[in-house]
């Protein structure tokens, strides 16, 4: 598929990776954050020596962690906008599939290549629609300056699903938007649907 890749998603997509917690474990979205994060980490040092070994390994660590906690049909939604209600059902779902294996390809690589940050946090703060909250964490590290990251996330049954990321007031799906849309201009909506092989 044509579509450009931003040099800077592999940072942006980088700190997606906190969304990966035993919602069981956690009953507000701080401690969904929090407890994640500490998750990820975890998994990453107890694997290291079988990632080194077998780096393919990271696709599995990625769905089993990852992918169950973000709501990937809401973010293709908000990344085409207007253009979403255009599609019949079957383009929906081709397509947000295709979104998720776009997001899961860009998270494995990025993951490989984590390194530890001091990480602090920030109660959640309702933002624009009903029922939208976002939780803001800030990452230092030596000599860098602070990074901060947001996660808009919104209640779905009994836990919460990550709809966005912010970082540095930089949105992801603003960000993908700015790329597809150039990518529709040149081939059409339709042309660009079907260049994900999910559509065919």
């Amino acid at each position: 598929m044509s579509i450009n890749r931003n040099r800077h998603l592999k940072t942006i997509l980088f700190f997606s990776l906190v969304f990966s917690v035993n919602y069981a474990m956690a009953t507000t979205p701080e401690e969904i954050v929090f407890n994640t994060t500490q998750e990820v980490i975890n998994r990453l040092d107890a694997d290291k020596t079988r990632l080194q070994e077998e780096p393919e390994y990271i696709q599995t660590i990625v769905k089993q962690l990852i992918v169950p906690h973000l709501d990937f049909t809401t973010m293709a939604s908000i990344t085409l906008g207007d253009k979403w209600n255009v599609l019949t059902e079957n383009e929906k779902s081709c397509f947000s599939l295709g979104f998720k294996n776009l997001l899961v390809e860009r998270y494995a690589f990025v993951l490989l290549s984590y390194r530890q940050q001091n990480i602090s946090y920030q109660s959640a703060k309702p933002i624009g629609e009903k029922d939208i909250i976002s939780i803001r964490q800030v990452l230092t590290r030596p000599n860098v300056k602070p990074l901060t990251i947001e996660y808009p996330m919104k209640p779905d049954a009994d836990s919460w699903k990550v709809i966005d990321l912010v970082i540095d007031d930089v949105s992801l799906l603003r960000n993908y938007r700015k790329m597809f849309n150039s990518e529709i201009r040149e081939q059409g909506l339709l042309g660009f649907i079907y260049n994900f092989q999910e559509c065919n």
